[in-house]
């Protein structure tokens, strides 16, 4: 087990993400059930077996930059015990001003390759071996450092145009070793967690359920793990796990523990995690807990320690946040990420103590391509100075970049400049308040509006409800840069509470107390109101199922997150799994709407923007522009729920037409 990865949440996040294998699925593995004298010959034959992973698939992205002339990029790889990182694989990216240079690469300041780049060549294959590199605690750390001399026509771009390594995998060697402690559980790479549950959940198991899905999915960060609940009903028949896969067994017992069973000696332990109350949920956490490190058996007990919520403070620094120190080559970039905050943040500063390349020149703090503040750059080279960033300017995450540029002293001379760099210290604090009433509330304002604790509300405990939760949760949890903290309560708590709240109603019947950004009246007549009290109504000639996951405002501000139907259920299952088949897309969602029906793909939609719309037309003298904007509107709102019949008959008519002008002509 690679141990460091849970020293801290942060790291953890950044150990498995970077650097996280792919060993799942081995071509030419044995069965897990194999016998003992096959396993000899499989050991022996190891080298042979070789499975990768690309960069993208592991969260990296799909490129690594080195910028500048002397760049450099760190990357941690975890090695699970019976493995052996063998090879790096990938394609080096040239940039076109490039006369000369080259790609070293270090391991525990060992020099394991160099790659010499072909300046003729646009794009360089690489194949850096890994047997050499050091393994320490687990994992490899490899240093990537590029040399780069440009052409004497040239003026480089290093910002924009730099050596960049693409299509990148790590291949290993080797079978990995089938965990026997609780503290090695959680491999370091995780395909599939499989939750088993009773078929009749109660609201323990639920809280059980999501406290596990949702710690798991965070200890794992930006690799994405395949959530998968199913009735423990399937237990007796299901599959033994692969190596990376995991499954846990929840169930009601008074007997509260964490236990190890191994179905097959040869396969990974299932996961029997029992309790009643609020015990159940004890064990829960126990797997991804700092604790865990100390549970060296097969069985352990979690004493009650229900979490507090995490209170965000009004000041803290790039350390505490996990970001620490960045240095950029002319331009730093500090992610402000709301959810590591821990609340919707209003009214933030940041104090930047650094340093810069020294010079004549100038300085800029800029937020998506806004510049904040600029001033003048000095020998000294000392940074300190607070920046305001407008609440207007706040997302999920928010970009600052602080910018150093020394001007050119002619074009012969721009070889031979030294690169500016810009240093921004861990210890620069960012102060902050929270924002009671997130504006825009949408799913931009999502999952920090949901902090620091959520509720989550089911219309009814059934088995289906929680899976629909899980997904949601799940899906959120994944944008967040901290575990949610999430709490069963009943749906009338959710719907007139004071707490933030996530709603599933699958088959829509809420109270008319509930207002949400679109709305129906029967099956025709649909309801869009903005924040501002402005409403659209659109009556359409047919009626479709649809499905429809919102964000909306309790009575007290608080946000709420509603899944819920027209009557059908099996719409808002295919609207989850659409969200499911790609986790980016939870990424994507704007506006405060996210709509969907059978035989069209689901679409956001911003109540805000059509009811403004519809207010805005009703302003124009000529009411035929209202009627434009409102054709418009419908126009939206019928692509999405894709009413067919109204389609056809609107299709037979224009034939119709269309045939009697026809006969009509010589």
């Amino acid at each position: 087990m690679f141990r460091s990865t849970r020293m801290s949440s942060w790291r953890a996040r950044i150990v498995v993400t970077t650097g996280v294998l792919a060993l799942a699925l081995l071509p030419g593995t044995p069965a897990w059930g194999q016998d003992p004298d096959e396993q000899e010959s499989t050991e022996a034959a190891a080298d042979a077996v070789v499975s990768s992973l690309d960069f993208g698939d592991i969260g990296l992205g799909g490129s690594l930059p080195l910028y500048g002339l002397d760049g450099s990029a760190q990357i941690t790889i975890p090695v699970p015990t019976g493995t052996v990182p063998s090879e790096l694989i990938g394609t080096l990216t040239v940039p076109a001003w490039l006369d000369r240079g080259w790609l070293d690469v270090e391991s525990a300041d060992r020099p394991i390759s160099r790659i010499v780049l072909d300046a003729n060549a646009a794009t360089v294959p690489v194949s850096i071996p890994l047997t050499a590199a050091a393994i320490v605690g687990g994992a490899v750390t490899l240093q990537l450092s590029s040399t780069l001399v440009p052409d004497v026509a040239y003026c480089p771009d290093v910002r924009n145009d730099p050596l960049r390594l693409i299509d990148a995998s790590v291949a290993y060697a080797g079978f990995p070793a089938i965990p026997r402690t609780l503290a090695d559980f959680l491999p370091p790479v995780l395909r599939q967690l499989t939750v088993f549950v009773p078929s009749e959940p109660d609201s323990d198991v639920i809280a059980a359920a999501l406290t596990m899905t949702t710690s798991v999915t965070d200890y794992y960060g930006a690799q994405t793990v395949n959530v998968v609940v199913r009735p423990d009903s399937e237990l007796q028949g299901a599959v033994s796990d692969g190596p990376f896969e995991r499954s846990v067994v929840l169930s009601e017992n008074s007997d509260a523990s964490a236990e190890l069973v191994f179905p097959l000696d040869q396969a990974p332990p299932r996961l029997f995690v029992t309790g009643t109350g609020t015990e159940l949920v004890d064990q829960a956490r126990l797997v991804t807990s700092n604790v865990a490190e100390l549970a060296l058996s097969t069985k352990a007990f979690a004493g009650a320690a229900v979490p507090p919520a995490v209170l965000a403070p009004d000041s803290t620094t790039l350390d505490d946040l996990g970001i620490g120190t960045v240095t950029g080559t002319r331009t730093a970039s500090i992610p402000l990420d709301q959810t590591r905050l821990g609340r919707s943040t209003s009214g933030a500063s940041v104090h930047l103590i650094g340093t810069y390349t020294p010079g004549s020149g100038s300085l800029t703090a800029t937020v998506g391509g806004r510049t904040l503040a600029a001033w003048p750059a000095d020998d000294s080279g000392v940074l300190d100075r607070w920046i305001d960033i407008p609440n207007a300017t706040l997302e999920r995450i928010t970009t600052l970049d602080v910018t150093v540029e020394h001007p050119a002293q002619g074009a012969a001379a721009c070889g031979s400049t030294v690169v500016s760099e810009v240093t921004i210290d861990g210890s620069s604090v960012i102060e902050s308040s929270g924002s009671s009433t997130p504006a825009p509330l949408g799913f931009g304002s999502l999952p920090q509006a949901l902090m620091p604790r959520v509720g989550i509300a089911l219309a009814d405990n059934t088995f289906t409800n929680l899976v629909r939760a899980v997904s949601i949760v799940d899906g959120l949890q994944r944008m967040s840069g901290r575990a949610l903290d999430v709490d069963v309560v009943p749906l009338d708590d959710a719907l007139n509470g004071t707490e933030p709240a996530i709603v599933v109603a699958p088959d829509g019947g809420l109270p008319e107390t509930v207002s949400l950004p679109l709305s129906s009246t029967g099956v025709t007549t649909f309801s869009t109101e903005s924040a501002q009290g402005s409403e659209t109504l659109l009556t359409l000639d047919a009626a479709l199922p649809y499905a429809s996951i919102q964000v909306a405002g309790t009575e007290s501000d608080a946000a709420m997150l509603v899944a819920s139907s027209n009557g059908a259920p099996e719409e808002l299952d295919r609207l989850l799994g659409w969200l499911d088949a790609d986790p980016s897309r939870w990424y994507g969602l704007s506006g405060d709407v996210l709509l969907g029906a059978a035989g069209s793909d689901p679409l956001s939609l911003s109540s805000a923007e059509l009811a403004g719309a519809e207010a805005d037309a009703a302003a124009e003298p000529d009411g035929s522009n209202g009627l434009l904007v409102a054709g418009i509107v419908a126009a939206a709102v019928l692509a999405v729920i894709g009413l067919g019949a109204a389609l056809i008959v609107w299709m037979r008519s224009r034939r119709g037409d269309s045939g009697s002008d026809d006969s009509r002509a010589p």
